[in-house]
């Protein structure tokens, strides 16, 4: 990843801990009011409640097996905002592995005798995950740009809270009543453990951020479309596991070509 523009941020080390403003204490990172990075705090709130919501909607209503490996393309996305925002530029590798994504993601459907680009594009869930994967794309550059500003641990702070308001007033406008009835045990099981599992993902992640460019960081934790490939044939039965593995494969080589990119 080549600089184009020189940035240092004094002071500042990587967080240790992979939980939020819990970690403050341990991290070396003092909490940081949010000040100047607020418009930050605010598009990252927007950002990854969009986000979810297509990559719901996305996982309900198609298999997981495309909705996974689609996903997959947000480095892609990352390279543009990165670029404005902490001026870098993928290197002669970091483009390679752009094709191999791209192409690795078109080899997910679409019959011998028809067209793979139509054929993907036909599909709403394949449609609603590449519009999750733009809006990771931009988040992840966002996430990069304010973790180094304000540290990890405050800026997961802010950013998650600033995303539980925004979500609950959504849920109480749109759901309103509803909302009771959802509240199965079931349900907020499954609420909770993907919560935890959320934070503490995204909590490494911001980690990572300062540490590397957003769009390495980005590849390697899309890295798991190959997973979402073998879980859809296991839990699901999803067919066709032999050409979307290979297509899986083939986009995560291009990830891994972004991550190695120097």
């Amino acid at each position: 990843m080549r600089s184009r523009r020189s940035s240092s941020w004094p002071g500042l080390r990587p967080s240790r801990s992979p939980y939020g403003w819990a970690s403050s204490s341990s991290s070396g990172h003092p909490f940081t009011p949010p000040r100047s990075a607020w418009p930050a705090i605010a598009a990252s709130s927007i950002l990854v409640t969009g986000m979810s919501s297509l990559l719901a909607r996305a996982s309900a209503r198609g298999d997981i097996s495309i909705v996974g490996p689609v996903f997959a393309l947000s480095p892609i996305f990352t390279v543009i905002p990165d670029a404005v925002l902490s001026g870098t530029l993928p290197s002669p590798l970091g483009w390679f592995g752009i094709v191999l994504a791209v192409a690795g993601t078109l080899s997910l459907s679409g019959r011998p005798d028809r067209g793979r680009l139509r054929a993907l594009l036909g599909r709403r869930d394949a449609l609603d995950a590449l519009a999750a994967a733009i809006l990771l794309g931009v988040l992840s550059a966002v996430d990069r740009w304010a973790a180094v500003v304000l540290g990890p641990p405050s800026y997961l702070a802010c950013s998650h809270g600033a995303a539980a308001v925004l979500t609950g007033v959504i849920s109480a406008v749109t759901v309103r009543r509803g909302l009771v009835e959802l509240a199965t045990a079931r349900n907020v099981a499954t609420i909770v453990a993907h919560g935890v599992l959320g934070v503490t993902g995204t909590a490494m992640q911001t980690n990572a951020l300062t540490m590397a460019p957003a769009a390495y960081v980005n590849a390697i934790r899309r890295l798991s479309a190959v997973v979402a490939v073998g879980l859809g044939r296991t839990l699901f039965g999803e067919p066709d596991l032999g050409r979307r593995l290979a297509a899986a494969v083939l986009a995560s080589a291009g990830a891994a070509c972004l991550l190695l990119a120097r």
